[in-house]
């Protein structure tokens, strides 16, 4: 009898081991697509820092695009944000941190990495040391997406440096990234919820809840660190022409952010058109954000 349980659960242990084996592989094979991508958006000479995104550690000098730092001001800005704002597939001197940096003559603090979302800005905001009591401005550059990757990045696979988990408890909003837990490890119990988290992304599209949560938590840790500063947030379209609503721009609003849409500062040009997206990428070209920042610095930076 022993020796039967024994066979049964040598038989499951080699199971599992078979079935972890195949997911590990198959996302391995997806992982190496998704770094050829990444490093199709960051061949350009300039961009000096390490491409292979699960190598690397948050906070790490080498994952972050240069910052442009202007000797005769101590004021500056501290740019947020993902791909778009990081300027993917851009030379340095026509990434969106350098133009700001020019327009205004400010010092620029470029936080923006590819892949991540608004709960990236949030755990820097809390744990990075970019102290800097002249800041003038906090931007973060917003796509529709960073809905979605509130809840994608926390089991996916292939983003593990980013798999920043944030939930809304009964004491407000909590950092509850899983440590030393081999079973979040598991690629195959990461394949098994991915449509629990898709659910999850989906709901979060319609009430906001932990995106609010988030946003609510960075403006105030912003005002703690940064009293003088002036909190901005720019809708960047994305080619899904998803945006936000005016109900929830309200709520954000009166948090105390200033909430710009890029598409309203242009006026009738149309940012849709192929010359403002790099071709194959799906991210804004220069002359995308030569029509943008000028405006936004008009308007709200003055």
């Amino acid at each position: 009898m022993c020796k039967r349980i024994l066979i049964n659960l040598l038989l499951v242990f080699i199971s599992l081991i078979v079935i972890e084996g195949y997911c590990f592989y198959k996302t391995k094979a997806e992982n190496e697509t998704f770094k050829k991508q990444a490093d199709r958006l960051e061949s350009n000479n300039t961009r000096g820092y390490e491409t292979k995104y699960r190598l690397l550690k948050p906070f790490s000098p080498t994952i972050f695009r240069t910052s442009f730092i202007k000797d005769n001001t101590q004021k500056s800005i501290i740019w947020f944000g993902c791909s778009f704002a990081e300027g993917a597939g851009l030379d340095d001197n026509q990434t969106p941190c350098y133009k700001i940096s020019e327009l205004t003559g400010k010092s620029c603090i470029n936080k923006a990495k590819g892949a991540t979302g608004t709960q990236f800005m949030l755990y820097q905001l809390e744990n990075d040391d970019i102290i800097d009591e002249n800041v003038d401005y906090v931007i973060y550059i917003f796509i529709w997406n960073h809905i979605q990757r509130l809840y994608n990045y926390q089991v996916n696979p292939l983003i593990d440096m980013f798999n920043l988990r944030y939930e809304i408890t009964n004491n407000g909003l909590k950092n509850v990234t899983p440590n030393c837990n081999p079973l979040y490890s598991s690629f195959f119990i990461k394949r098994l919820l991915n449509k629990k988290i898709y659910n999850q992304a989906n709901k979060e599209s319609l009430d906001f809840q932990l995106f609010n949560a988030v946003m609510e938590k960075s403006v105030e840790i912003t005002k703690k660190k940064y009293p003088n500063s002036k909190f901005i947030m720019v809708e960047f379209p994305e080619l899904s022409r998803k945006e936000l609503s005016e109900y929830e721009i309200k709520k954000l609003e009166r948090m105390g952010i200033t909430v710009v849409k890029a598409a309203n500062l242009i006026g009738d040009i149309n940012i849709y058109e192929k010359k403002y997206w790099l071709p194959d990428n799906i991210h804004p070209t220069e002359e995308a954000w030569d029509l943008v920042l000028p405006k936004l610095k008009e308007k709200y930076m003055n």
